[in-house]
C-alpha cells in the first residue's frame, strides 16, 4: 500500500471512505493532438525588400564623433522622411554653431529629432553634440545627454541611415525654420506663391489619415477663414508644424495658418510662413 497516497485520501474523504473506495487509478495520460505544420512564411513584400545603401563614410564619421561639447542651434530645416524598407525615420537639418576647445565651428546635420522637443526646439535653442575628432564640419547631437541636461528623457532612434551633412548649399537660413521637400513640390510651392494670394485662417481641427505621400503623414485639416466660413483640406503635415499645432492630448484650436488661394479658391497651406508666426514659437 502506498501510504502517502492513502494519508491523503483519508484528509480529502475520511477514514471510512478512504478504506472503501481504495486507491484512486492514475490518469491516462493523453497524447497531445497532432500539430499541422507551420505554413511555409510568405514571400516578402516588394517594399520590404527595398535595400537603402549606407554610405560608407557615415559609419566613418559617426564612429569619429568622440568629442562632447555644447552647440547652438542656429536654424532649421524639416525634412521628408528617410525612408529604409519598411520604416520611416523621421528627419530635420539641425544648423550648429559648436563650442569646440578651439573655437566655435559651424556645421549642418540631417537627423531625426525626438518627438519630445519637436514643438519647441528653433534657432537658439542649446543642444549637446558629439563632434568629430578633427572634421570641425562634422557633428551630431547627442540627445540622451541633452535631455539630461534639460531634466528630459527623448527617445530617439540610433538608424545611421538618419545621418547625412549637406553641402553648405544645402543649409536652411541662419534664424530661419524652413520646409524642404521632394517631387518638384518646393518648386510648386514657389509658383504659388508668385501667382495665388496669400489669406490667413484659424485652426479648427486635424485628424490624421494614417496614410503617407510622399514621405509625409497626410492629415484632415478643417480652417476657419476670415469670413467665417469652414473648408476642409487634406495635406502632408511636417512634423516640425505639426508638433507646435497637436499636443498629446490636444490641438491649438484657432492657431494661425497662413494659406494660398488660387483664383478658382483652391486653398493650400503655407506651411514654411506658418512656422514664422509668433504664436506658434515657444515662449521663453
Amino acid at each position: 500500500m502506498d501510504f502517502n497516497d492513502f494519508r491523503n485520501r483519508v484528509r480529502r474523504r475520511g477514514l471510512l471512505r478512504a478504506l472503501a473506495e481504495g486507491p484512486a487509478e492514475p490518469p491516462t495520460p493523453q497524447r497531445p493532438p497532432a500539430q499541422p505544420p507551420l505554413p511555409a512564411p510568405p514571400p516578402p513584400a516588394e517594399q520590404d525588400t527595398v535595400e537603402f545603401e549606407l554610405d560608407p563614410q557615415v559609419r566613418e564619421r559617426v564612429a569619429a564623433c568622440t568629442l562632447s561639447c555644447t552647440a547652438v542651434v542656429t536654424a532649421l530645416a524639416d525634412l521628408p522622411a528617410v525612408e529604409h524598407g519598411a520604416e520611416a525615420i523621421e528627419v530635420a537639418l539641425l544648423r550648429l554653431r559648436v563650442r569646440r576647445p578651439e573655437g566655435d565651428a559651424e556645421c549642418c546635420v540631417r537627423q531625426h529629432v525626438p518627438p519630445e522637443i519637436r514643438g519647441v526646439i528653433e534657432p537658439g535653442s542649446g543642444v549637446i553634440v558629439f563632434a568629430h575628432r578633427s572634421d570641425r564640419s562634422v557633428a551630431i547631437v547627442d540627445w540622451a545627454a541633452t535631455g539630461d541636461w534639460i531634466g528630459s528623457t527623448f527617445t530617439f532612434p540610433t538608424a545611421l541611415e538618419q545621418y547625412e551633412w549637406p553641402p553648405r548649399e544645402g543649409w536652411p537660413a541662419l534664424d530661419a525654420i524652413e520646409i524642404y521637400d521632394v517631387d518638384g513640390l518646393r518648386e510648386r510651392l514657389t509658383e504659388r506663391r508668385a501667382a495665388w494670394h496669400m489669406a490667413s485662417a484659424g485652426l479648427v481641427s486635424l485628424k490624421p489619415l494614417r496614410t503617407r505621400a510622399d514621405r509625409r503623414e497626410q492629415w484632415r485639416i478643417a480652417l476657419m477663414m476670415r469670413d467665417g466660413t469652414t473648408v476642409e483640406i487634406t495635406d502632408r503635415v511636417p512634423v516640425l508644424a505639426l508638433a507646435r499645432l497637436s499636443g498629446a492630448d490636444d490641438t491649438r484650436v484657432g492657431a494661425p495658418i497662413d494659406v494660398l488661394i488660387s483664383a478658382e479658391g483652391e486653398i493650400a497651406v503655407d506651411w514654411e510662413a506658418t512656422l514664422r508666426q509668433p504664436e506658434l514659437r515657444p515662449r521663453r
